[in-house]
């Protein structure tokens, strides 16, 4: 009896474990990072960017808009800014990460729903005031070459799933 009860909880304990963690399963939609120049002076700031998320399933997609749930908050995606040295590994410059705040209000909670083949953008306003940039590298160098990673997670779209959207995107300095 005590060894069913304990199969019993243990099963069940995995089978909530796995609903909790969520699905990390491709849904089709694929996240891109667009800049308008990919190669500036140092001086500049660090540029604003667009995320692109467009669906290349055959079903839709529903996302979360929490993108900027709040004018006060910043954006809910980690930035990560990395030195592209030749001969060298890459090196962290800089992040950011925002503060997953989910509105309590539901009215107010916002979905997107995506159907097959189509995009939605998100401008990323005043990267330069999220992006910190690490103490031993306080400006990015002239002449290298830098990668921008974005991630986006989405623990709301679908109940019980979280899923993961990762962008890239490489930019140049001037010499």
């Amino acid at each position: 009896m005590n060894k069913a009860c304990l199969f019993v909880n243990l099963l069940v304990g995995v089978l909530l474990s796995g609903a909790a963690l969520g699905d990390q399963a491709d849904n089709g939609l694929e996240c891109t990072i667009k800049m308008e120049k990919t190669f500036f002076d140092v001086r500049d700031r660090l540029r604003d960017f667009t995320l692109v998320f467009t669906n290349k399933g055959k079903e839709p997609v529903r996302l979360y808009d929490g993108f900027y749930p709040d004018p006060t908050l910043g954006p809910h995606i980690m930035i990560k800014l990395w030195s592209q040295q030749t001969g060298k590994e890459k090196k962290e410059v800089g992040s950011y990460l925002g503060a997953y705040h989910v509105n309590p209000m539901f009215q107010d909670i916002r979905f997107i729903t995506l159907k097959p083949g189509e995009k939605h953008e998100v401008p990323i306003k005043d990267v330069y005031l999220l992006v910190e940039f690490l103490p031993e590298t306080l400006r990015l160098s002239k002449g290298e070459t830098y990668l921008l990673e974005v991630e986006y997670m989405d623990e709301r779209g679908e109940p019980g799933v979280r899923r993961t959207y990762k962008g890239e995107t490489k930019f140049c300095t001037k010499p």
